[in-house]
């Protein structure tokens, strides 16, 4: 089976040539060669929707994280630079070296309109050209043979062009070269985004704030903030500094809200370590309990404060 030239398959993903009937048929029953004109139709239409993507640069740490991750090599190390991108470089080989990213656009945009009005898998079919010339001296002869059209059975026979089908294929390179080095630095830039994003989770709204001092014979001190959690949850963050190591007396350190006239309290759980998060319940209101207590506790099973308060502050609205 003679297989469709890849050329040939770049300017019809590109909408520069119509498929001939040789080729419909070759591409049903070809999947190695439908599979790759599927394969280009994306990078080109990737590298026309890509024109008016607004890339960040991803900072040093983010691009050797993406680094690492993906295993690449050395020679892209350094972290990708918008202005590195400007112009991508012609393909090795190419006669034009005055060739430009702005030629690259010009082929793009030029081809914007021929991709929409001519889907390229499913072409209309065109006439095929005539083999003989009418000469206005004489009768009709024959084309020279580098004139006439290809008389073998392949994919790529008798081929009719449109108007822009006259372009270099040096340009099709250029292009498909041009679209491929969107495609990689797009998703560099738009990998480093997500992992940007990744690593700047979100802080919740704090509502509420408490400077908590210490009772006598206490060295710790510390702050309570309520943050506003999804779906109108509460939760309370206490974090101290100073605090003692725990004594077999009175090994817990517990959390507690209360009432301002001490006339109600709600443990909302032990703390481990000097920061804790904890859930407040959605039918305590803040205003009626407004004071942070973290207090030592035995472990004897006794649900009841202790008495022993090591810090304790009031919550105010931020």
């Amino acid at each position: 089976m003679t297989h469709i030239d890849r050329d040939d398959l770049a300017l019809i993903a590109l909408a520069e040539f119509d498929l001939t009937e040789a080729e419909r048929g070759h591409l049903a029953e070809c999947p190695q060669c439908a599979l790759e004109l599927i394969s280009l139709q994306h990078i080109a239409a990737v590298g026309r929707a890509a024109r008016h993507v607004s890339l960040t640069e991803p900072s040093a740490t983010v691009w050797a994280g993406i680094h690492a991750t993906l295993g690449l090599s050395a020679a892209v190390g350094a972290p990708p630079r918008l202005r590195d991108f400007v112009r991508p470089e012609d393909a090795a080989g190419a006669a034009d070296a005055a060739d430009t990213a702005d030629d690259v656009a010009e082929l793009l945009e030029g081809e914007r309109e021929a991709f929409a009005a001519h889907p390229p898998v499913v072409p209309s079919p065109t006439a095929v050209p005539a083999p003989a010339v009418a000469s206005a001296a004489g009768p009709a002869v024959a084309d020279p043979p580098s004139a006439r059209p290809p008389t073998s059975d392949s994919p790529a026979a008798l081929r009719p062009r449109r108007r822009r089908a006259a372009r270099s294929r040096t340009a099709t390179r250029l292009l498909l070269t041009g679209a491929a080095a969107v495609v990689l630095v797009l998703g560099g830039f738009v990998a480093a985004r997500w992992i940007d994003t990744m690593q700047q989770p979100a802080t919740a709204p704090v509502t509420f704030e408490a400077r908590l001092t210490p009772f006598p014979g206490w060295q710790a001190s510390g702050s309570a903030e309520v943050e506003a959690m999804p779906g109108g949850h509460r939760e309370v963050v206490v974090d101290l500094t100073g605090l003692a190591d725990a004594t077999a007396a009175a090994p817990l350190r517990e959390v507690w809200l209360i009432k301002a006239d001490a006339s109600g309290l709600i443990s909302i759980g032990l703390l481990d370590g000097n920061t804790g998060h904890f859930d407040i319940p959605d039918d305590v209101d803040l205003s009626q309990y407004p004071l942070v207590d973290v207090s030592a506790e035995p472990d004897n099973g006794n649900p009841a404060h202790s008495g022993n308060s090591i810090v304790r502050g009031e919550l105010h609205a931020t």
